[in-house]
Parts: C-alpha cells; sequence; structure tokens
C-alpha cells in the first residue's frame, strides 16, 4: 500500500522550535545529509503524492539527543544545514521539541519510528543510526528477504504507528537483526553507524533483485549493486566526522 499524503500533512505530532542546532553537530548533520542522500540515488526516497521525497534517517548525538532529516524534502541531495536536531520528546503529549537553522524546517514525520528503533526498543543495546526507505513494504519481501514484518498497517506519524514499530523490534531485537519491514510502509535499517546501516541497505536491494521470485514493481528502477562500503559524500563525510562516546537517553 502507498502511503498518501492527505490534504499536505506530513508531521501529525507537536512540534516546538528551540532555537538554531548546535554547530557541534555539523560533522554529524553532514554524515547524516550524505547518507540519505546515497539512500536516495539507491532508488529507496521515492516522491509521493505530494511530489515531496519519501524516506528518511536518524542518528544519535553525543548529546544524548537525535538527528533527523527535515519532513517534506525535494527529492535529490540534501543539505547539511537541513538537518535537525531533537533535543526533547514527550511521548504522553505526542511533541517534541527541536532544534534547526530555520524555524520552516521541521523534523522528520517518522521522527518517532526512529525515536523507537534508536532507544526506546532496547535503551543501552540500542544501534546508533537508522535508514528507513519505502520500497520493501510487504510480507511477500519479507519472506523472501527473511526479514521480520509487523503483522499490521498503521497511519505514519501516529502513536498507533509508534507502538506497532515497537512490537516489531521487540519480536525481532537488535543486534540479531539490522533490518525490519513495516507492513504498507517501507524498510528500517539499523546499526552502530550509519556506514554499516546503508551496507545493510544495498545488502537488502541486491538480493531481493538476484531472488529469481522477486517481483520488479517492488524494486526501484534506478538501482545498482554496489560495494559494503561507503563512497561519494558519505565517505567524505565519514573521513571529517568525530568518533564519539555512546550518548545518555533522551528523557
Amino acid at each position: 500500500m502507498a502511503e498518501l499524503i492527505e490534504a499536505g500533512v506530513r508531521v501529525r505530532f507537536a512540534c516546538d522550535y528551540l532555537g538554531p542546532r548546535e554547530t557541534s553537530d555539523d560533522a554529524g548533520a553532514a554524515t547524516l545529509a550524505a547518507a540519505v542522500t546515497e539512500l536516495d540515488a539507491l532508488g529507496c526516497c521515492p516522491p509521493l503524492n505530494d511530489g515531496l521525497a519519501a524516506g528518511n534517517a536518524a542518528v544519535r548525538t553525543a548529546q544524548g539527543g537525535l538527528l533527523v532529516t527535515p519532513s517534506g524534502r525535494t527529492p535529490g541531495r540534501l543539505a547539511p544545514r537541513e538537518i535537525v536536531e531533537i533535543v526533547d520528546v514527550d511521548l504522553d503529549g505526542w511533541r517534541v521539541g527541536y532544534r534547526a537553522h530555520a524555524a520552516k524546517l521541521r523534523p522528520t514525520s517518522d521522527t518517532m519510528f526512529h525515536l523507537a528503533v534508536l532507544q526506546t526498543a532496547w535503551g543501552d543495546r540500542a544501534p546508533a543510526a537508522s535508514l528507513h526507505g519505502h520500497v520493501l513494504e510487504d510480507a511477500e519481501d519479507a519472506r523472501h528477504l527473511g526479514l521480520p514484518c509487523s503483522l499490521e498497517e498503521t497511519i505514519f506519524s501516529t502513536p498507533a504507528d509508534y507502538e506497532a514499530t515497537l512490537q516489531l523490534l521487540r519480536g525481532a531485537p537488535y543486534p540479531a537483526h539490522h533490518a525490519w519491514i513495516r507492513r504498507g510502509h517501507g524498510f528500517i535499517a539499523a546499526h552502530e553507524d550509519l556506514s554499516r546501516a546503508l551496507a545493510v541497505v544495498r545488502d537488502l536491494l541486491r538480493r531481493r533483485r538476484l531472488d529469481p521470485g522477486h517481483r520488479p514493481a517492488h524494486l526501484p528502477a534506478r538501482h545498482r549493486a554496489a560495494p559494503h562500503r561507503p563512497h561519494g559524500p558519505l565517505r567524505d563525510a565519514l573521513g571529517r566526522s568525530r568518533r564519539g562516546r555512546r550518548p545518555p537517553r533522551l528523557r
């Protein structure tokens, strides 16, 4: 089931703008932007019915928050200045506090989705980076690839979607698993860094393409097999990024 954007609404949680993003996160923002640009090039971020890109990503910060891609971005290259920092999450009130270079930038509608992957489901055992693409989205894809798949479809960016994601993740925990399929939504890939998460994505696409029982409609038309190593802007960004300690949990 292809997701539809109704009345221009993507983000279904309240967003409190808290000012400009910290410049100390510039290296992480550059790495995240490069990873999403590569995810887009792999064909995992097709435009939805509003003409803007699907697919998004997140990475944990040393300060205990998340860096996430912006909502409603134009398909193609993503600039590091567009990356949004999540500094506070209120699950009961279904709202986030965020920082960005401009107030018009808002966090991806799948922010809570990534929060479940990077923190809530496993606590200190959680991965540090997650990628979400809008391909490989049904039970048949999951069966061909041997991936855990959710039992129900939910409306994205809602508490029900968050709870269904938690149920999926806890039933097939990391690090025994690095990829999952949310029925009708797409895949999640997670690992200790963005380079390894991208390697998981490339392997999934390669395996799906080589599977004799595959259906081409579920693969991005421009996909090409790629080596399991960072290249292009991601390789350059990784060279500039700094290694940090595991961040504390968001409160």
